[in-house]
């Protein structure tokens, strides 16, 4: 997916929702999957909320997902909120937010994946179809660090 200047939007990425139709959408987040990713099955990307010094926010609340995602139990609420957001929503990739908290939250993805990659070992072998894919999962949040460092 693009964001609003046309620019793709990656794991990783810190970018800014504007024009929601709930306000607490609107925001700064950062870019915890992306379609495609070895872990992600979604069809858009997972976000996170982050504030404007890089930290990650630990509030209840604070994961979203783009194109944004209506959870409400008023059917008319729901309606007009998917409207409102497919016309009004905007997302924009920005700069200029310290990526400290965003390579640590990686880095301990990484540190999961190894420990994951160790159990399916030990239950199934080093050969073992689940151990190239926890494998590969490993390399992509290595490549994300790799992206964030880079910038």
């Amino acid at each position: 997916m693009i964001d609003k200047n046309g620019k793709e939007i990656v794991t990783g990425d810190i970018v800014k929702i504007e024009g929601a139709y709930f306000k607490n959408d609107n925001g700064l987040y950062f870019v915890t999957h992306s379609q495609g990713d070895k872990d992600w099955s979604g069809s858009g990307h997972g976000l996170k909320r982050i504030g404007k010094r890089g930290k990650i926010s630990q509030a209840k609340y604070s994961t979203s997902f783009w194109p944004i995602c209506i959870f409400t139990n008023d059917r008319v609420k729901r309606s007009e909120g998917n409207a409102w957001n497919k016309e009004h929503a905007k997302i924009e990739i920005v700069d200029g937010i310290p990526l400290n908290g965003v390579i640590e939250f990686f880095r301990e993805r990484v540190k999961s994946t190894e420990e994951q990659i160790k159990r399916e070992i030990y239950n199934c072998g080093k050969d073992a179809p689940t151990v190239k894919e926890e494998m590969e999962i490993k390399a992509h949040y290595e490549s994300v660090i790799e992206y964030l460092t880079s910038k």
